[in-house]
């Protein structure tokens, strides 16, 4: 018997795979005591902002260019 395939775009999980439960839960590494929190990175041209950087704490980096 074939698996069911669900077609939907990369990254979206179908409807039918997601449980609600009445508990909060934490989601994170096991073991990591500590959470650490995102940073944010104001990024300046003179007095004025140019872009704003926030860094996740899995690492990633996105940046968010000012356009005045």
């Amino acid at each position: 018997m074939q698996p069911k395939v669900h077609e939907t775009a990369p990254g979206v999980i179908p409807q039918d795979r997601i449980r609600l439960a009445p508990e909060r839960t934490h989601v994170g590494v096991p073991g990591q005591q500590n959470v650490a929190e995102p940073q944010i990175i104001v990024i300046r041209d003179g007095d004025g902002i140019k872009a704003i950087e926030v860094l996740c704490t899995c690492g990633q980096r996105t940046r968010l260019n000012c356009v005045f």
